[in-house]
């Protein structure tokens, strides 16, 4: 790895610090999940955890962080990826895909089963083709993407497929199983999780992620004609257009996911998942649209730079995040698991991040990347001399 500072020409600032950001969002909702059976999104915690402080951290993960940060991540992967794919052709980003796979099966199988990697990998192929669509064909698709996100949480709602009660059942042989440092046992239970994460994945997580990335590709697209200023400005009047009903659809969505379980439960999770599948991707684009407000400012920046070491290092510190946390939680590390509840979860997260900032900006200073972007620019093979830029369709 050569030695060298951690600015880069070509990168936008803001865009890092965002990215930056939404590391931290990411953490907060994958920390129950390496903490207890079902993280927030199962019944164990209400038991383990009855308080009203660990009642509040479920809710407030949920209106304000669960299926936010990640759709944020997926913007700017699809930024990302439009900048690559017109930069270095599409070979090269595919070869990156194939690293990005890589990894993420790894990540699955060792560290998280809720791993977004290979999702990204899979859903990414279809990128190549997307990146000569004009940005209003573009927006068109996310729209449609938004619309079959709606019918599938719609679908699942009705016909009851995810409900409350599902979850249950041998909750307290996972503790036991995490606590006791079994790693074989542990990564067969993981196996299991990932199997059941990636049959949801098409009808809970895809059809968002897909949106996220046609927005990210109409957003660079779009720059072709405007400045990142002028985009900032744009996401600005996004931001307060849709900042009130995308606030109340999640509150309401996080008030029915944590309400007491009982007669109206599974009234109240079909209600649940059709919220979901309206409202997380807009307060997405609000929190996108005040990022690009704020970090394009001469105040915003010069705060924004505490979150732009994250942002350039952010694959590599994804997966640190989830090293941090097996170390944490799994009997073989501190064997935490079933010991901290949501609001304690949170705490921790915001230690584990802030930890990890200060990592990454030591290693900025030192090294161009991270040790998980080498290892993708490596398999990627090299750039592509400077050309023309792709065409695009009407």
């Amino acid at each position: 790895m050569t030695p060298a500072p951690m600015a880069a020409a070509g990168r936008d600032p803001a865009i890092d610090m965002i990215r930056g950001v939404a590391l931290f969002g990411i953490l907060v909702v994958n920390m129950p999940f390496f903490a207890m059976p079902f993280g927030f999104g199962g019944d164990w915690w209400r038991s383990a955890f009855p308080g009203a402080l660990d009642r509040f951290a479920v809710f407030l993960i949920q209106a304000l962080f669960e299926a936010k940060f990640i759709l944020i991540f997926s913007f700017l992967f699809g930024y990302g990826a439009a900048r690559q794919i017109e930069t270095n052709g599409p070979a090269r980003y595919r070869r990156r895909l194939l690293a990005l796979g890589l990894l993420g099966i790894a990540h699955a199988l060792l560290l998280f089963a809720g791993d977004i990697l290979l999702a990204y990998a899979l859903l990414g192929l279809i990128l190549p083709l997307a990146a000569r669509w004009s940005a209003l064909r573009l927006v068109k698709a996310a729209a449609l993407m938004w619309l079959l996100a709606i019918l599938t949480h719609t679908l699942l709602g009705i016909v009851g497929v995810i409900e409350p009660d599902s979850w249950k059942g041998g909750d307290d042989a996972a503790v036991a199983l995490h606590r006791s440092g079994d790693f074989l046992g542990i990564a067969r239970y993981r196996l299991v999780e990932w199997a059941v994460f990636y049959g949801l994945a098409p009808f809970i997580t895809l059809p968002h992620v897909a949106m996220m990335f046609f927005l990210g590709m109409a957003a660079y697209r779009h720059l072709d004609s405007t400045p990142l200023s002028s985009l900032a400005a744009q996401g600005r009047s996004i931001a307060r257009l849709l900042w009130l009903p995308a606030l109340i659809g999640n509150i309401a969505y996080a008030a029915m996911a944590v309400a007491t379980p009982g007669a109206m439960k599974p009234a109240f999770a079909a209600a649940e998942l059709i919220l979901r599948g309206v409202f997380p991707p807009l307060l997405s684009l609000v929190l996108i649209g005040a990022g690009l407000s704020v970090f394009t400012s001469p105040l915003g920046a010069r705060i924004g730079r505490i979150f732009q070491a994250d942002g350039r290092l952010s694959l590599s510190l994804y997966i640190c995040e989830s090293i941090a946390c097996a170390l944490l939680f799994l009997g073989y590390g501190f064997g935490l698991y079933g010991r901290l509840g949501p609001a304690a979860a949170i705490g921790l997260a915001a230690l584990v991040y802030f930890g990890l900032l200060v990592i990454a900006s030591a290693w900025g200073k030192v090294f161009a990347k991270g040790p998980f972007e080498w290892f993708v620019e490596r398999m990627a093979g090299p750039r592509r001399p400077p050309g023309m830029a792709l065409e695009t369709a009407g």
